[in-house]
């Protein structure tokens, strides 16, 4: 099996490892000795940050496909994902406004989708096919975590706007392939 990375993920990776500097694979001390404290902190807490939106990211992913129970295309998960990640804007859909609503929404909330997924891939956990229009995922592994109640209840409503959203034409599901082209940016 080849792996394909991109250079500049290789490079990303050679620079960092948990978002510490390192040299010839040992983690290094901060880049800069002046730097204080206080700057220090901030940035772990951002590198933190990363990693748990990473973390919520491979969990969506997961409990996503593995709920729909059959291959994903890439843009059914991307609706799927926006949707578990906005509560303002599937909240809009449900309640079917007239007028596109504003939402918290700024289209970061996706950065580092393809390095997670190719994570995932790696770990085992999905399949990635490429030999489409677009990708198509599955899950390689069952999903067995234990899922709040909070999260259920955002499955459940994704589940009614892609329902909502079947009614129009803009998601289409067959017995082995759910996929949809959502627009859900909002105004």
């Amino acid at each position: 099996m080849k792996l394909n990375f991109s250079r500049d993920w290789l490079k990303w990776a050679a620079e960092t490892e948990d978002g510490c500097d390192v040299s010839a694979g040992v983690k290094a001390l901060p880049r800069h000795c002046g730097e204080n404290h206080d700057q220090v902190a901030g940035e772990s807490s951002d590198v933190e940050r990363q990693r748990l939106e990473r973390n919520r990211l491979r969990y969506y992913i997961r409990l996503l496909i593995g709920d729909w129970g059959k291959v994903v295309t890439r843009s059914a998960l991307d609706g799927g994902l926006i949707l578990m990640l906005d509560d303002n804007l599937r909240a809009a859909l449900l309640e079917q406004s007239l007028f596109r609503q504003k939402t918290d929404y700024d289209g970061s909330t996706l950065e580092g989708l393809n390095y997670v997924l190719q994570e995932l891939e790696i770990a085992g956990q999905i399949e990635i096919d490429n030999g489409h229009i677009q990708q198509r995922l599955k899950l390689k592994m069952p999903f067995q975590d234990a899922v709040s109640q909070a999260d259920r209840q955002r499955l459940q409503e994704v589940k009614q706007v892609f329902e909502a959203q079947r009614q129009l034409g803009k998601v289409v599901e067959t017995e082995e392939v759910l996929d949809a082209h959502l627009e859900l940016v909002s105004a």
